[in-house]
């Protein structure tokens, strides 16, 4: 027998104390991704597909760094394919200072071939009350720089008050 699904919330049910803005890229939203992990208490979990280690990269890099360095659990979840550019380096100074640092590795892969799935998600939350997801990687394109205007992405900010 099929029954009709009871009738949903109005949507005014849905954000009663939360708050969800939409946020443009460039300095808007990295400035914002800052602010939230100097802000953060007790987790960031971040999930990226592309991090560079560009002025951009370095500078979300040392953000991290600091919010490990005051004892909040981060956790950095990378695509192994489109950030595989990063440098042993630039891992180890993030995992020196506590990063918890992963890359997304595909089923094979060799230097010609690549074979499996890839991390398309952009997604930080933070504290578990705030999060943005976002179509912007990490990367000065994504950003306003001295040299260059971001690429035009956006993303949601959404945060339980």
């Amino acid at each position: 027998m099929f029954r009709l699904a009871k009738r949903p919330k109005p949507a005014s049910s849905y954000i009663h104390n939360n708050n969800v803005k939409l946020i443009e890229g460039g300095h808007s939203y990295f400035d914002l991704l800052e602010k939230m992990i100097v802000n953060a208490k007790h987790s960031i979990y971040f999930q990226v597909y592309i991090f560079d280690e560009d002025e951009t990269g370095k500078r979300v890099a040392g953000a991290l760094k600091q919010a490990a360095l005051r004892n909040v659990k981060v956790y950095l979840l990378v695509d192994g394919y489109a950030s595989k550019d990063l440098s042993k380096e630039f891992i180890l100074d993030l995992k020196g200072a506590g990063v918890n640092v992963r890359m997304f590795e595909p089923l094979l892969k060799s230097g010609k071939f690549y074979f499996g799935r890839r991390l398309h998600h952009k997604v930080i939350v933070v504290d578990v009350f705030h999060c943005l997801v976002a179509g912007l990687n990490i990367s000065d394109r994504y950003n306003d720089t001295s040299e260059n205007r971001a690429w035009l992405d956006w993303a949601l900010f959404a945060e339980v008050e």
